[in-house]
């Protein structure tokens, strides 16, 4: 499943995980669109949200400068 939204005044595609569910994917939305105030480039933010959902719902570990940056937008992490 692919979902189009509005990032940053342009026409972008996101792409729906067979393994995500409709909260996770909708979760990822929002994440991507808390990004796009500071003018995060879309791939950046797309990449960004596949660590978050990494982090947040499947207890990845990753480097202390990826939390950092994460954190920045989901304070519960």
């Amino acid at each position: 499943m692919e979902k189009e939204i509005i990032y940053l005044k342009k026409k972008e595609k996101i792409k729906k995980f067979y393994s995500e569910s409709n909260y996770i994917f909708n979760e990822r939305l929002n994440f991507i669109k808390k990004m796009e105030k500071d003018n995060i480039e879309f791939k950046l933010a797309n990449k960004y949200s596949k660590i978050w959902n990494n982090i947040k719902f499947k207890k990845c570990k990753y480097q202390k400068a990826i939390y950092i940056f994460i954190k920045k937008y989901d304070k519960s992490i």
